[in-house]
């Protein structure tokens, strides 16, 4: 009985991420693999509504998934990651229509090499690929010296924590330029409807900060407004690694853009 109660929960929120709409019992009958009759659907429905797996609107009405139940549900099946679209055009338009909110940023190896010391008047942070110059102080060349080997990112985090906000800009602005949004209308009309978290938070999102701060992972809520959710990942795109962060409504169809395991 487990077996089956778990197959029609699941078919009724894949039926909803399809739809949008509230499901009843005729139209579950349809996507199941098994015989089984629409009164004891509704069975089951009454089951998983007294559980809070389910929700009924109104009497009449068919049922949709709770956000216990969208939240599980995206927990078990995005595990084990693959990007399907790796085409960025493909991505947009995915992203675009499914109202998702998608950041990227290559990912490529940027580490501090040397700090360079012009008399007493300048030092330059010396990476792989980029130099940044700030104004001398002695105090800081033994600490920047400890910080060789690092990352950019994590050279940029650790001036942002220690209040080296100069240093910490200019290398933001190398950020700003490798960060690439997609459809951040969505994240914007969050931001409006949402407006605490909105004034707290939308700048890093589009910024692309956000990317850095995440782990690889699922988010809901507090980090993000109920009802929404976000993703975190590493993947291809056009052949190229990536840092991607997609975010949307947690009753959107993720499973567009991704394949998980099953």
């Amino acid at each position: 009985m487990k077996k089956r109660y778990d197959e029609i929960l699941e078919a009724v929120v894949r039926t909803f991420l399809q739809t949008k709409e509230p499901i009843g019992s005729a139209t579950l009958k349809e996507k199941l693999p098994f015989e089984i009759s629409p009164a004891t659907i509704r069975y089951y429905f009454n089951k998983m509504v007294e559980r809070g797996e389910l929700a009924q609107l109104h009497k009449s009405s068919g049922r949709i998934p709770t956000e216990a139940t969208m939240k599980r549900f995206w927990r078990d099946h995005l595990k084990d990651l693959t990007l399907i679209c790796e085409a960025m055009e493909e991505l947009a338009e995915l992203a675009e229509s499914e109202e998702l909110f998608v950041l990227l940023k290559p990912i490529r190896s940027n580490r501090l090499r040397k700090i360079e010391a012009v008399g007493e008047r300048y030092l330059i942070l010396v990476f792989d690929e980029d130099e940044y110059v700030i104004r001398y102080q002695p105090q800081l060349v033994g600490f920047l010296k400890d910080l060789i080997g690092y990352e950019l990112d994590e050279v940029k985090q650790i001036a942002r924590d220690v209040g080296m906000m100069s240093l910490y800009y200019k290398m933001r602005a190398k950020n700003d330029e490798e960060v690439i949004a997609l459809n951040p209308e969505t994240v914007v009309r969050i931001a409006v409807e949402q407006r605490g978290w909105g004034r707290r938070c939308l700048r890093r999102y589009l910024d692309g900060d956000v990317i850095e701060e995440l782990d690889n992972g699922l988010y809901f809520d507090p980090l993000l407004p109920k009802g929404f959710m976000a993703l975190r990942l590493e993947a291809e795109v056009e052949s190229r690694p990536v840092k991607l962060l997609c975010l949307g409504a947690i009753n959107h169809d993720f499973t567009k853009l991704f394949h998980g395991k099953v």
